[in-house]
Formats: C-alpha cells, sequence, structure tokens
C-alpha cells in the first residue's frame, strides 16, 4: 500500500532518536533523509546522528579492522574503535533524553526483521545502530555491548548501512504522524497477518472500466469482504506459510476460514 504524502497531525511522544555507527554512514543518511522518513524527522518525530566508524581509530591510517583469528580470508571490525564510538553515541542520546539506549548490530545472523519485530522497536526511545562490515566483528565486542543483532533477511549484502535504513524506516513510519493516513500502517502487508490486497488508482471513467466493480460500487461492506478474500487469495499463492500464523492467531473468520479451504481444494 502506498503511503501517503499527506501532513499528519503533530507528534505526541518524545522523539525517537536514532544514531548510526558506520564506515559508509552516507549510505543511510541518503536514504533516511528523503520520503516518509525524512518528513518525519523534519517534523521533529524522529532524530538522527552518525558517527564514522575510522574517527575512532588510534593510528594515522584509521584503521578498524584486523586479520581474524586462527586464519581465513577477509577482515574483522575491531573492539576498540567499536567501543569508543558507542560510547560517544550514548552521549548523545543522554543529551537528548534519560530513555535507556539499545545497542543493535545489523548482520547476517540476527533475528529477522518482521513487521512485528518494527512494531516492537517503534515502542522504544534510542537506538544505536552499528552497520556491520567484512567477514563480521569480534565477538568480544558483540558479548559486551550489543543488546541484540538484526537481519534484513537470509542473504548477504556489502554492508550493515544499507540494512540500517530498511530497520529505521520500518520504525520511524510506524511512529504516530509519520504516515498521512494512520490507517495506513494498519491494513498493509503483514500488519494484518496477510499480504496486502490488489491496488488500483482512480483516473477517469474510460481508464476506471477494468477496475473490479465492487471497488467502484461505494459498498464499503461489500469492498472490505473483496479486499479481504483478495488478500487470502494473494497470500494463498505468494505467501501461504503466513496463513498459518492467521490462523492460529484466529485472523481469520469462520467465512474466511470457508473460503480459504475452496482455495487448497477442501471443502
Amino acid at each position: 500500500m502506498t503511503d501517503s504524502q499527506q501532513p499528519a497531525s503533530a507528534p505526541t511522544r518524545a522523539p525517537l532518536c536514532v544514531s548510526v555507527i558506520a564506515l559508509f554512514p552516507e549510505i543511510v543518511e541518503a536514504n533516511v533523509a528523503v520520503g516518509i522518513t525524512g518528513r518525519a524527522r523534519d517534523r521533529g518525530l524522529w532524530r538522527y546522528r552518525s558517527f564514522q566508524l575510522r574517527d575512532f581509530a588510534f593510528d594515522p591510517r584509521k584503521t578498524v579492522d584486523g586479520r581474524p583469528a586462527g586464519g581465513g580470508p577477509g577482515m574483522v571490525l575491531m573492539q576498540a574503535p567499536l567501543e569508543l564510538a558507542v560510547n560517544a553515541a550514548k552521549s548523545w542520546h543522554a543529551a537528548q533524553n534519560d530513555q535507556p539506549t539499545t545497542v543493535v548490530l545489523l548482520a547476517p545472523d540476527g533475528e529477522r526483521l518482521e513487521q512485528a519485530l518494527a512494531h516492537t522497536l517503534a515502542q522504544e526511545s534510542n537506538f544505536i545502530f552499528v552497520a556491520g562490515r567484512y567477514e563480521g566483528v569480534d565477538q568480544r565486542w558483540i558479548d559486551r555491548c550489543v543488546d541484540r543483532t538484526i537481519s534484513i533477511g537470509d542473504f548477504v549484502i556489502s554492508g550493515g548501512e544499507l540494512a540500517a535504513a530498511v530497520v529505521i524506516d520500518a520504525m520511524v513510519r510506524l511512529l504516530p504522524g509519520a504516515l498521512g493516513d494512520a490507517q495506513s500502517s494498519v491494513t498493509e502487508s503483514f500488519s494484518t497477518g496477510l499480504l496486502d490486497w490488489p491496488q488500483y488508482a482512480l483516473t477517469n471513467a474510460a481508464g476506471n472500466a477494468d477496475i473490479p466493480a465492487v471497488l467502484l460500487s461505494g459498498n464499503h461492506a461489500e469492498i472490505d469482504k473483496w479486499r479481504r478474500r483478495e488478500a487470502i487469495k494473494k497470500t494463498f499463492s505468494i505467501r501461504p506459510d503466513l496463513l498459518d500464523s492467521a490462523q492460529l492467531n484466529r485472523a481469520l473468520s469462520k467465512e474466511e476460514e470457508k473460503f480459504l479451504r475452496t482455495l487448497d481444494g477442501r471443502n
């Protein structure tokens, strides 16, 4: 579902404060400075600060990585620069508010980001996102400083900067007032346990001719019923695994359960 571009009401909570520690923080900034996240930031719904990891290196070459213990390819981010960077980020957060700060490492071996996790994260006040790079991060630092590790999927990308931007976007758009229509985050894919239903853009009479008639009927009860059924059909076709959770959580009505059985050949 497309996010509304309309202005929203004033924030009703203290701003979410997010900092990012990375080798390429400009990647994160380029992504969060536009669209929903950019407008929400301009409106004071959240605050952002980035920290260049190399600024916390000890040598003139700004070295922040070392060879992996035990041998092998690639490099590993060292613990000392990371710890100094986290301390600097925590000082910034302390100046923003007195709420606890959660340190999150973005890495492929973390818990997978899903909509339920995004909702949980959006309830907190302070996050330090650390973008992993190379072969990984020194485990001693992880054990000592990291509160949780998050992955955006079962694949590997060049670094955690893009992953941090994805997590920030998923959180910020759930903040009260971030979306023009508060219902947008309630009805979209995954929020209801199902994928979103098909969408059609109204244009003119000729251009609307092949839009399903029910959507032009003005009968909101029938429109809601059609949308739910189409969402079930799409989920059944593309992500049937989600239907197991929807059924377990009793997200489907008895009529919808019956409709689902017709899709998989059961009576």
